[in-house]
């Protein structure tokens, strides 16, 4: 039988690069950049509302989910403030703020990834099949959208990006191997954990996403991508999935 951590880590590769093909079929366009976005977030915003966020009230409660959000909150801030607390002495260009972006995306993504590996080992869905399969790339599919497109606009080569991937992969291995050692008791950890990155995500999405879909759109163009965006995972996932 293949060990849940690898299925996990390939499953998240798989995902991500996925989503970066997406990117990358459509990057060469400038005028597109600003439609990524906002399809990102609505993607994002869909996953949190309607998979991550009762996922993570299911293992623990209501007053768990909402301390681990704040704290999520608070350490997206944190991030934020040493990531961008040197950027008003210089005026950045498109792709020294894509880079920077790109990093910080990758960071909040890999801490996300710990938590998520601890809920797939402590599933209840085995043995795996195809639907749990498809579940797991789709839900690291606008992760890779997210992360790839401002690092395809900071100009970072194909391989880096692919190692990239590998990296934020890892953490679904590690999580797998802390919630089997743990077992059920892994639960009420996972739920925080899962809690406190659905209020980073939550921040990333609103603070640094969200904004630059504006920058390169405008705030109709934006809204409306965003609003059919998540419409449609949304419906994928209540109905189809």
């Amino acid at each position: 039988m293949v060990p849940i951590w690898l299925i996990g880590f390939l499953s998240t590769v798989a995902g991500v690069n996925v989503g970066g093909v997406i990117v990358a079929l459509i990057n060469r366009f400038q005028r597109s950049v600003g439609a990524i976005y906002a399809v990102c977030v609505g993607l994002l915003l869909s996953l949190l509302s309607v998979e991550i966020t009762p996922e993570a009230i299911e293992l623990g409660n209501f007053l768990v989910f909402v301390f681990g959000f704040l704290v999520g909150v608070l350490l997206f801030e944190i991030i934020h403030l040493v990531f961008y607390r040197n950027r008003v002495h210089s005026k950045e260009n498109d792709h020294r703020q894509s880079l920077r972006m790109g990093v910080f995306l990758v960071l909040i993504l890999s801490m996300h990834n710990l938590p998520m590996g601890m809920v797939l080992a402590t599933s209840e869905h085995f043995p795996f099949g195809l639907a749990l399969l498809q579940a797991l790339i789709l839900h690291n599919i606008p992760e890779g959208m997210i992360l790839f497109t401002p690092l395809f606009v900071a100009g970072v080569r194909l391989y880096k990006l692919f190692l990239l991937s590998v990296f934020i992969a890892a953490p679904v291995a590690l999580g797998a191997f802390i919630g089997n050692w743990m077992g059920m008791q892994s639960n009420l950890l996972a739920a925080f954990l899962l809690s406190v990155t659905v209020g980073s995500i939550y921040m990333v999405t609103m603070k640094e996403i969200l904004p630059a879909s504006i920058k390169h759109s405008s705030n109709m163009y934006s809204a409306v991508i965003v609003c059919i965006a998540f419409g449609l995972l949304t419906a994928y996932l209540l109905f189809l999935h």
